[in-house]
């Protein structure tokens, strides 16, 4: 269902919740009670704009003007009861000399006039007089085609810029407009947000709320890449690299796009919240892109490339947007900026994405693309469906890639793998990282892939394509790609007719059957989430809709304060703890009452799984000796007392700023071994090393003492690899090792091929997890209780006493680990005698283990 108006009635979309005045009439006249002004010459309405009050009209005499001056609109109408600035009848006013128009104050309506020709300007029309702003106020049925450059305002390599709508204020609307046939650089519409940001005295945090929908875009030529200005040409751009956090929260729905080609961002976001719904574009070499900004909505949207070479679908950069349920065929770029025209194209990035609104901090680079929802969206006949971009940088894009469906007919010219990079490294690089799950295709090869990505992907030979009009409708994958609903692909035949003025057809000739009404399109839009952490936690979620809905989630996890609204709404989503192993993916689904368009929207809750760390015990949890986990010895620390402190002791001090390193060139492979100080059930090993470099080491553990022979690697066969960027790698034991009192780490160094590398090993940190391990620990203690050892010092003969406990073995080891003495004592017990006669003067570290295994140490000097 929508509402729909007579042209001289009027309607104002306050982005959320849409006002029909009071009375809708059947005729083109508006009655208020109030009065209707009759001027002739254009600029008449500066004068007039001082004494209008609610209710009034200015109407203009048909005719062509000349007028190049700005005209000045400014009045305050009241939301029942506008004022309107009219042409006498709908395009009966055309303006042939780049007439401008400045709107200003509260709720006014600009209508059904027709600019054809005549030299452009910096600002043809634009919802301000100087700082006096535009609020919830509207430009609708009004059409602009072909402005020019003035010749004496060329310049040489330049292509002179001129925006043909420039939206100021808040809650304005751009409503069933045509803009054809621009040929210069410059936005056709330019959501500006300078007064919204914080630096001019704005409240960034508050929703700008404007509205585009229902407008023609046609022929907006390609502007030569070489000229300045020539990435200023996007059909709309709503904000600005150093506003990209302004809640903008702007909607652009049922537009038509026909060969906006200005330059490859047909329409780039640059701010945050924005919605883009049931658009369709037709033949235009671009791509929708979010450029900046995060939160974005994108669904529902027809990308019919029409097999024209620089057409795309959807670019994506920065955070958190939902992009499901658009369909996208017949796209292909190869032979001119092939690397951002695709299907979907994913950008690697290099900034950190700015998303709290009242942040001052923004950047011209490319943010890094997290926490993403691509779900739901059906890809048909177009080259390079999912594309990896690193050309702006490498990082790791995360979030979800679900349910999508990507087909090519069989002999299809456009035929790619699915997954495509701009580098053969391009996908493992970026693209290994997002979450793939349900996805299906047909009629091509996966291509590049991990265990993670083919996990996440199926080959569907049953997947049948059937033409209906243009596009196709698939069976044989339910709940595989998008869902239209009613929405159609807009068509030429349209234009006149409900997209675009009433008064021109598709290409720009006059017409007198046209459809003058103006429908507002019902709405019902839920925000997303970011992924919550394993943790209980709650967050909230921005309805906007202009209908009633109805609210549930659908997994048991998951509850919603607020299960109903009539308008807008802001619900709290509620997760419990998770506990389980991997992340977790809920919805819920927010569905329009009955009797409207049967609008449903899903929002995706994903929940993370814990860390391995998260639910685990950390032994040693104070660092540096405290909690009694010590190093217990070590193959070599560089050290020298001037420049290199790089102390063994430095693996336990809670500093990742700290390291040690060993070189393996020096007796062998570099080791250190970790005394945990009692025995536990030992279950996970945090390891850290040191910035940009990765290394190769093993993990060995013992339960009864520190010789090779003791120590068992419960990883089997094989070196496990570091991270190389100074933050912890989790490695879980296969199965816990029970009883582990020693845990010893060897290190090979950053290995390559041909031998060549370093054997330098250097950790920052290391954390272990278990649970204390009472049974043996209680063992350990009372031996070493009863454990005598004398005399100390000792000269030849060290005395053991160690009562009724039967003896295995008695050790003794240097200070940086070397067995230098073992003594095998036939399970004796009571007094054993040690011949020290071989050993050096020094300090050395006595163990003595039982036929149990359970043993106690102690220090001794030996001073012959």
């Amino acid at each position: 269902m929508k509402t729909t108006f007579t042209m001289r009635s009027c309607a104002k979309k306050s982005r959320t919740t849409f006002y029909l005045l009071f009375l809708v009439l059947l005729t083109t006249q508006f009655v208020v009670g109030q009065t209707v002004y009759k001027i002739t010459d254009p600029e008449d309405i500066r004068g007039l704009s001082s004494t209008l009050v609610p209710g009034d009209i200015v109407e203009l005499a048909d005719g062509v003007y000349d007028n190049s001056g700005r005209m000045r609109f400014g009045a305050n109408g009241t939301e029942d009861n506008p004022i309107i600035f009219r042409a006498e009848t709908p395009g009966g006013v055309t303006f042939t000399n780049g007439a401008r128009l400045s709107i200003s104050g509260d709720h006014v309506v600009v209508d059904g006039f027709y600019w054809k020709g005549g030299y452009g300007s910096s600002a043809v029309i634009e919802f301000r007089d100087s700082s006096d702003l535009a609020y919830n106020s509207t430009l609708q049925n009004c059409a602009m085609d072909g402005l020019i450059v003035d010749p004496s305002d060329e310049v040489a390599g330049q292509s002179k810029k001129h925006n043909w709508v420039k939206l100021y204020g808040s809650h304005n609307s751009v409503i069933n407009c045509s803009f054809m046939n621009k040929k210069n650089a410059g936005a056709l519409i330019l959501v500006e947000l300078y007064y919204n940001m914080s630096d001019n005295g704005g409240d960034q945090c508050v929703e700008v709320g404007h509205t585009i929908s229902n407008n023609y875009f046609y022929n907006f030529e390609k502007i030569d890449p070489t000229l300045t200005n020539a990435g200023d040409s996007e059909t709309i751009r709503i904000g600005v690299s150093g506003g990209q956090m302004v809640n903008a929260n702007c909607l652009v729905s049922n537009n038509y796009f026909v060969k906006s080609d200005g330059e490859n961002e047909i329409i780039t976001n640059k701010s945050k919240g924005n919605s883009y719904i049931n658009n369709t574009f037709r033949s235009c070499r671009g791509s929708l892109v979010l450029r900046h900004g995060s939160n974005a909505t994108v669904d529902g949207n027809y990308f019919l490339g029409e097999n024209v070479d620089g057409t795309g679908g959807i670019r994506i950069v920065d955070s958190d947007h939902s992009i499901t349920n658009n369909y996208i065929q017949d796209c292909v770029t190869v032979l001119d900026q092939a690397k951002w025209n695709n299907g979907i194209t994913f950008i690697g990035g290099d900034q950190s994405s700015v998303d709290d609104c009242a942040s001052l901090s923004s950047s011209s680079g490319y943010q890094e693309v997290k926490d993403i929802t691509l779900s739901n969206n059906t890809i048909v006949n177009t080259n390079a469906p999912l594309f990896y971009n690193i050309d702006k940088g490498d990082e790791p894009v995360t979030g979800t890639v679900a349910n999508n469906l990507i087909y090519f007919s069989s002999g299809n010219a456009n035929v790619s793998d699915v997954i495509v990079g701009e580098t053969a490294t391009a996908y493992s690089e970026i693209g290994q990282s997002l979450a793939y799950s349900g996805n299906v295709y047909a009629g091509t090869a996966l291509g590049e892939s991990d265990g993670n990505t083919g996990n996440g992907f199926s080959l569907e030979s049953g997947i049948t394509a059937t033409p209906s009009g243009e596009i196709f409708t698939f069976s044989g994958a339910t709940g595989k790609g998008a869902d239209m609903g009613a929405y159609e692909p807009t068509t030429d035949a349209m234009v006149g007719h409900g997209i675009g003025a009433c008064f021109l057809n598709h290409a720009g000739g006059k017409i007198t059957d046209g459809d003058c009404t103006i429908v507002i399109s019902e709405s019902l839009l839920v925000g997303t989430l970011a992924p919550f952490t394993y943790e209980a936690d709650s967050e909230t979620v921005n309805v906007t809709a202009n209908v009633s809905w109805a609210a549930a989630p659908n997994d048991s996890w998951i509850t919603i304060d607020t299960n109903a609204g009539a308008g807008d709404a802001v619900v709290t989503v509620s997760v419990t703890k998770h506990t389980g192993s991997a992340s977790r993916t809920g919805t819920i689904t927010f569905t329009q009452d009955p009797g409207g368009d049967d609008i449903v929207r899903t929002l995706t809750v994903t929940q993370e799984a814990p860390s391995p760390t998260d639910l685990a015990t950390l032994i040693n949890d104070q660092g540096n000796g405290a909690d009694g986990v010590v190093v217990h010895s070590f193959s070599m620390e560089e050290v020298n007392g001037s420049t290199k402190f790089n102390y063994a002791d430095n693996v336990l001090d809670k500093n990742q700023g700290t390291n040690w390193s060993s070189d393996g060139t020096t007796g062998g492979d570099s080791f250190i071994i970790i005394d945990l100080g009692a025995y536990y059930d030992l279950e996970i090993v945090d390891f850290a090393s040191v910035n940009g470099k990765t290394y190769e080491f093993q993990i060995r553990v013992s339960s009864t003492g520190i010789d090779d022979a003791d120590f068992i690697d419960p990883f089997g066969t094989g070196n496990l690899v570091s991270s190389n960027d100074n933050t912890f790698r989790s490695f879980v034991l296969p199965s816990i090792a029970y009883g582990t009192r020693y845990v010893k780490i060897l290190g090979f160094g950053q290995p390559k091929p041909n031998g060549s590398g370093s054997l330098w090993t250097s950790i920052t940190e290391l954390d272990f997890y278990g649970e204390f391990s009472a049974a043996l620990s209680t063992k350990e203690n009372a031996f070493g209780k009863n454990l005598k050892i004398f005399p100390v010092p000792t000269q030849d003969i060290l005395n053991i006493k160690t009562n009724d406990v039967v003896v295995s073995t008695v050790g003794v080891y240097s200070l940086d680990g070397r067995l230098v003495l073992n003594q095998t004592n036939g399970n004796s017990s009571g007094n054993i005698k040690l011949n020290t006669t071989s050993l050096t003067n020094g300090t050395y570290l006595v163990k003595v283990t039982d036929v149990n295994g359970v043993s106690a140490s102690k220090m001794i000097i030996v001073s012959h």
